[in-house]
């Protein structure tokens, strides 16, 4: 496992949720509700970001979670089929990723700890080459630096390492990373936290985000270069971008729940550049409507917005804030 978690969190309003009370219904409802309850307990056993992995880089297949959760193979096929039908799940070449996972699990918490063994490693691997070096080596040592002074130091530094994870701000990671897309601006660098601090502001009718896992920095950066690719919003900075793509979502009754209740839209799904898209071209718009299908999900209604109607969205949106 890549990190030591104990405990997950579970909602106690959970068996109200609509797509819990459907699966109950189906004829092996209860087997399949286990199988929810021990896929969440194993993703955060896992702490991997929400994916369901024996270790990194090596996904559960349908024939381990059989085996591991005592169940017939089918009824886990049905399973998880049904948690892919209802958004529950996403199916990745990585492996099997609980969506919406910070419902489930203290994300934040997770991070910090796969965060502190992180560091704690990086220090062991740096530790045993220093051992080596003064191994090999036959040059005395300064007077001052003595066995006892260099473990009293190392107990410093493992005090300063649990000190900063058991504060109670959120930890968001320092160094902002290069957008590897073709953006407008070839130098342009992605600040995640900012990202994240625009939606927790603008969309306040919508699941706050609590951490910055490795798989939100990459659906992050794989929206930026759809939005590249397609065009879209070619004249705004990235997180123009973004702060457009979330006023409009706030705006939209149909996204935030204000016209019905949704369990289905969050930071994720907005990162989703098809969702994404969409929103940009108004057809979430509170004068549109939105329609929804079987499984609680929003349909495009087709109605795509011309170059002309989205610069004059654009030049709105600008002059809103001025």
């Amino acid at each position: 496992m890549l990190a030591e978690v104990s405990w997950i969190k579970l909602k106690i309003d959970m068996f109200d949720d609509e797509k819990i009370k459907l699966i109950q219904a189906l004829p092996e409802g209860d087997s399949i509700l286990v199988i929810w309850i021990r896929l969440i307990a194993l993703a955060g056993k896992c702490n991997a970001g929400g994916y369901v992995l024996i270790e990194e880089d090596f996904p559960y297949n349908d024939e381990m979670l059989s085996t591991i959760f005592n169940k017939q193979l089918n009824t886990v096929k049905l399973a998880l089929t049904t948690f892919e039908r209802f958004n529950m799940i996403e199916r990745t070449v990585k492996g099997i990723y609980i969506t919406n996972f910070e419902k489930h699990q203290n994300i934040d918490g997770m991070e910090k700890i796969k965060e502190q063994n992180r560091i704690r490693k990086q220090r062991q691997r740096d530790k045993q080459k220093e051992i080596a070096l003064i191994e090999d080596c036959h040059v005395t040592c300064h007077d001052d630096v003595t066995p006892s002074h260099a473990i009293e130091e190392e107990i410093e530094k493992e005090k300063e390492i649990n000190n900063i994870y058991s504060s109670n701000e959120e930890y968001y990671p320092a160094e902002p990373e290069k957008n590897d897309g073709n953006n407008n601006n070839g130098s342009e660098r992605i600040d995640y936290g900012q990202i994240i601090d625009l939606y927790n502001r603008i969309c306040i009718d919508l699941p706050k985000v609590r951490a910055v896992s490795d798989e939100r920095k990459r659906k992050i950066k794989s929206l930026v270069n759809a939005l590249n690719k397609a065009k879209v919003l070619s004249d705004m900075s990235i997180y123009e971008r973004f702060e457009y793509i979330f006023k409009l979502t706030q705006e939209s009754d149909f996204l935030t729940g204000r016209y019905k209740p949704n369990g289905w839209c969050s930071f994720d799904w907005l990162m989703n550049s098809t969702n994404a898209i969409k929103v940009v071209e108004g057809n979430y718009n509170n004068n549109k409507g939105g329609v929804q299908d079987g499984e609680n999900q929003p349909v495009n209604r087709g109605m795509d917005a011309s170059d002309e109607a989205e610069q004059a969205a654009i030049r709105a949106f600008r002059n809103r804030g001025s």
